[in-house]
């Protein structure tokens, strides 16, 4: 069968005049604030999480962890695993937008009458097959899989901005544990100092038993804390080991870490929330992908058209065919397939993507909604901590002072062992939180910074 070039030619022409139908995608218009309420700068400033990480945390140590982190975590690799196994189910989608060609070799029966042996008859050739995407399925399907890489493609930033914020939270965890180790250990140290003049001066008959008791009691309530800290140290540094895709093992911080800790983070205009944010974009990604879906189901209600053609030869000899012998038959024409009934099975499947499409949305405002919670709360959370850190700061110079001037007044006779105690639990607590809230103040920073969808840059700027 032959084929004239002008079918050919408008049959072309018809598929590229195809349309795709269902809704091409806009992005939802929503209500942004002008900026944070928790933020006292003008929403006209640059965001701090316009910052590169390494501008960010400065400290080498903590800068070797991340790029490990990223370069050999599970995590990270786990991410891109997936966005290579997403680009290559969109290039899996593009496929039926180009002719299939094959090769094929078929047996059927033939007419046997009474006396004759049972043949069959072979046909072999080649085949190419065009199914003209007239209303646009097959370009819907590919639309919503490229979405989906783009989506996944956020992700994997979203797995790196998470991954370097729990690696330098953990990292800042385990140097505040340090120091509340050191700061514990000198104070048991101390309070044996103490101990042993209670015990000289209590063999002059100067103090008494119970001061001497009192004091082996306040010494051992502090050397109790010392093994907790060494397990929470261990149980950080195996977090961090973990995070890395090493084996858990010892990591030593060199010196205090360095984070510098600004007064005032500018957090820049809500609205670039929808650009730096990487898990507003994977939400907006899969919004896409879901608008496409409906389309490449309502497409479903139209017919298929497809252009064939096959070239090849039937015989009743199996070798004739293989060899070339057989004689030739040749086809080439469209088919038409126009979809009457099916049990409701088209209907409902465009039902379910315009569904999956309202979840999609629903799910894109609310990410928005919890972007905007956290950097209010991670903004409030920096601004207070500045605060806690002045105060906790007066508490640790009140608490030395009123160590010495118990330590002297008892030394003197002129108080009781009792407020020397109160002083040295006192002067503990206080330097203990005094770390902590550093490392709360350090901790919101990181926060701040991982809300306003900073960290996930994989180069310098």
């Amino acid at each position: 069968m032959t084929c004239s070039l002008p079918f050919v030619a408008a049959l072309i022409g018809l598929f590229a005049a195809g349309c795709a139908v269902g809704p091409d995608y806009r992005r939802p218009e929503l209500p942004l604030p002008e900026k944070y309420a928790a933020s006292e700068q003008s929403a006209d400033k640059a965001s701090f999480a316009d910052s590169n990480w390494r501008e960010v945390f400065t400290d080498p140590q903590l800068q070797a962890l991340i790029d490990e982190a990223l370069a050999a975590g599970p995590d990270a690799l786990l991410a891109a695993a997936r966005l290579r196994e997403a680009e290559a189910l969109a290039g899996v989608t593009r496929a039926p937008l180009f002719p299939q060609a094959s090769l094929s070799l078929n047996t059927s029966p033939t007419v046997h009458r009474s006396g004759e042996q049972f043949t069959s008859s072979f046909m072999g050739g080649a085949g190419i097959s065009w199914e003209i995407d007239l209303w646009g399925r097959y370009r819907r399907a590919s639309e919503a899989a490229q979405a989906e890489l783009v989506a996944n493609e956020a992700a994997r930033d979203g797995m790196n901005a998470s991954l370097v914020a729990q690696v330098a939270r953990a990292y800042f965890t385990l140097a505040a544990l340090h120091d509340t180790l050191a700061i514990t250990e000198r104070s048991a140290r101390n309070q044996g100092d103490v101990l042993g003049l209670i015990k000289r001066l209590s063999a002059a008959g100067i103090a008494s038993a119970a001061e001497e008791r009192q004091q082996e009691s306040a010494l051992a309530a502090t050397e109790a804390a010392i093994p907790t800290l060494k397990r929470q140290i261990a149980e950080t540094e195996t977090a961090i080991a973990l995070l890395l895709g090493r084996h858990p093992g010892r990591l030593p911080v060199s010196g205090p870490p360095a984070l510098a800790l600004p007064g005032f983070v500018p957090p820049g205009l809500p609205s670039r929330l929808l650009e730096q944010r990487p898990d507003i974009r994977q939400a907006e990604a899969r919004l896409v992908a879901a608008n496409a879906r409906v389309g490449e189901a309502k497409a479903l209600f139209f017919p298929n058209l497809s252009l064939t053609a096959m070239f090849g030869g039937v015989s009743t000899s199996l070798a004739d065919v293989v060899h070339g012998r057989a004689p030739s038959v040749a086809s080439l024409g469209p088919n038409l397939l126009m979809p009457l009934f099916a049990g409701g099975r088209i209907y409902f499947n465009k039902a379910a993507a315009e569904a999956r499409l309202e979840q999609a949305l629903i799910g894109y405002r609310k990410t928005i909604d919890n972007a905007l919670g956290e950097v209010a709360n991670g903004l409030a959370a920096y601004e207070t901590s500045n605060e806690l850190m002045d105060v906790q700061a007066r508490r640790v110079v009140a608490a030395r002072e009123a160590m010495r001037l118990a330590d002297l007044r008892f030394r003197s006779g002129t108080t009781s062992f009792l407020e020397v105690l109160d002083a040295q639990r006192q002067l503990l607590s206080a330097e203990t939180q005094e770390v902590q809230a550093l490392l709360e103040r350090r901790q919101a920073l990181i926060t701040v910074y991982l809300a306003l969808g900073g960290g996930w840059q994989s180069t310098a700027r």
